[in-house]
């Protein structure tokens, strides 16, 4: 829960904000004009809702509350304090009164689509700007990180009275009670499986196990390139065919002894994510081209390789999920990574030579025995001492993905290709704290999910306004940061 606000909070924030205030604003007067950024039917929608005309415009609006995302302001009544004070906030966006709580939340809940709408237009205006800098970067990466994508879920912790500490420490006070002969471990097990499964607020608020701790939040995806730039965001109760009813739950039977543990129930949710979410994302965005996808084991599903490699055409790197690693394979000669090993020597394993697709055959995987050198002109010259073959060239293998989509990656796991795509897995979790932090999606005080959603599509839109921002003044280096533009 957010502590009371005192005011040494206050006026150390409006310290902050008068000392940010006046060349912040002046870089967005001289770079950025939210007008040109509002979609047509958001205005549509906001002048033809009433009969009467709106005290302040829809940019008036959307500029306060992008500043409020930037500016880490952590709730509204704290941003129509700093309105109040500062004149110079009120004529930047153009307010010509200063609207009150109740109106602010009443429009997160009635434009709440309209902000997604906003958020997958700056997507679009951004995408041009991130191939323009992937291209400078392609020689130092070995690839183009504006075509590398990165997938990650997260929740959006909700202000219930499910996540008070105190709620949780009194079903455990009662448990003690009726269960003294248990020891603290097993109290803890059964408290956790006699949580509610979803808050009393609204039923798609969700029990979750996020970063080690459980929580009750609104599950959501997001996606970014390598450069750091938001490319996608979705609530996952919104992905086609993806309810969170129709996903798995933390069970409520505590005394079965094989109960799935709080990280295999996130794994089996984000397994089940991958494909809608990616629907999703090239329906809004069908002319985009991604050459890869990385995740992290969570993603680890067969389906999910067949979807990104068959489907559309993208390299899928996901790690493997140990869990579901033990018997996936099955095949004699292919090691957990789904690399052939030698015949002599199952813990060697075989070195990939490249990938290979002739007219009418199917793409695949070539591997060539690890004690064979590759010499000019294509040929090859093994130096084993008791080779399995008497071939002057070694043992060669093909493995097809279309025979094991999980276990035969069109660029197999652990070669440094792979690993090059897979290096930039950490940039997701990178952005994902920008946006919980500085953008202050994580200390959001709302309980429906209206709301949530609205404010989710905020702290998207002011990530990729900052982007916005640094590149038209040239300051590219300085993408991911409003704090680094105004330094």
């Amino acid at each position: 829960m957010n502590k009371q606000l005192s005011f040494a909070d206050f006026n150390q924030n409006f310290t902050e904000l008068l000392n940010l205030q006046p060349q912040l604003l002046q870089l967005f007067e001289e770079f950025i004009d939210l007008r040109e950024l509002i979609p047509y039917t958001w205005s549509l929608h906001y002048y033809k809702d009433t009969g009467h005309p709106h005290n302040n415009s829809l940019s008036a609006i959307v500029s306060a509350l992008i500043l409020q995302k930037l500016l880490s302001i952590p709730t509204v009544e704290l941003l129509i304090t700093f309105l109040n004070f500062s004149e110079a906030l009120r004529n930047f966006c153009g307010l010509r009164t200063v609207p009150d709580p109740s109106f602010f939340s009443r429009f997160k809940q009635e434009y709440a689509d309209d902000i997604e709408s906003f958020f997958h237009k700056l997507v679009d205006i951004t995408e041009p700007i991130c191939q323009e800098l992937g291209q400078t970067l392609t020689k130092e990466f070995g690839v183009n990180p504006a075509k590398v994508y990165i997938m990650d879920t997260t929740g959006i912790e909700c202000f219930v009275k499910e996540n008070n500490p105190k709620f949780f420490n009194a079903l455990v006070k009662k448990l003690q009670y009726l269960n003294k002969d248990k020891p603290k471990e097993e109290i803890y097990k059964l408290a956790y499986s006699q949580m509610p499964k979803s808050a009393a607020a609204d039923s798609n608020i969700k029990l979750q196990y996020i970063n080690g701790t459980f929580c009750y939040a609104y599950k959501t995806a997001v996606m970014s390139n390598a450069l750091g730039i938001l490319r996608h965001m979705d609530f996952c109760d919104q992905l086609p065919g993806c309810s969170t009813s129709d996903l798995p739950q933390i069970p409520d039977n505590s005394q079965s002894s094989e109960l799935p543990s709080p990280e295999e129930i996130k794994v089996l949710w984000d397994g089940k994510l991958l494909i809608p979410a990616m629907e999703n994302f090239f329906k809004s965005h069908p002319s985009f081209s991604i050459e890869a996808l990385t995740a992290d084991s969570g993603f680890d599903d067969t389906p999910n390789y067949e979807y990104l490699f068959k489907q559309r055409h993208v390299l899928p790197i996901i790690k493997l999920n140990p869990r579901a690693t033990k018997d996936s394979f099955g095949i004699p000669g292919i090691n957990q990574d789904g690399i052939p090993t030698c015949p002599n020597d199952p813990s060697l394993p075989m070195v990939w030579d490249g990938s290979c697709q002739g007219k009418n055959r199917s793409f695949r995987n070539k591997f060539i025995c690890p004690k064979t050198k590759k010499l000019s002109g294509g040929k090859y010259l093994c130096s084993c001492e008791s080779p399995c073959t008497t071939s002057s060239c070694g043992r060669m293998f093909y493995t097809y993905p279309e025979d094991n989509y999980r276990a035969h990656t069109p660029i197999p796991r652990g070669t440094p290709e792979w690993n090059n795509y897979l290096d930039f897995r950490h940039i997701i979790e990178q952005v994902i704290s920008r946006l919980k932090l500085p953008l202050q999606l994580g200390r959001i005080l709302v309980r429906d999910r209206r709301t949530a959603k609205a404010d989710f599509f905020l702290a998207g839109s002011a990530h990729l306004v900052t982007a916005l921002l640094a590149y038209r003044m040239g300051a590219a280096d300085k993408i991911r940061s409003t704090k680094a533009l105004v330094a």
